[in-house]
């Protein structure tokens, strides 16, 4: 195991606590094999594949989520379709009182306004 400082992280260590780093050194010792791998690899770029496989890709995908999809049960989505048609007749009633009481007030101040 490397020898550390009592304020030095050893690569892959994790942290443990929450407290504030003030002199903690997070200095990765891998980074100029990184960087030199990523100059080897800039002019080996990889073909993007075509439209036609990325759609495909895309549909496989979007089926395979599908599938994981808990779906409600017949009896559910009845109960739930109900209690939709409830709320929404419910606001009907309430809006269209609204509109009626309105419209009345608008109709009664014009009957008495002075011409």
């Amino acid at each position: 195991m490397a020898k550390k400082n009592k304020n030095q992280m050893v690569s892959g260590e994790t942290l443990i606590s929450n407290a504030p780093l003030k002199d903690a050194d997070f200095e990765n010792k891998n980074v100029p094999a990184q960087v030199e791998n990523k100059k080897a690899n800039k002019g080996n770029k990889e073909k993007k594949p075509g439209a036609g496989s990325r759609i495909r890709k895309t549909f496989k995908e979007m089926f395979s989520e599908l599938k994981k999809v808990s779906w409600p049960t017949a009896k559910k989505t009845a109960s739930m379709f109900g209690i939709v048609v409830v709320v929404v007749l419910f606001f009907l009633v309430v809006i269209s009182a609204f509109d009626y009481g309105i419209m009345n007030l608008v109709k009664l101040l014009m009957d008495h306004s002075v011409v």
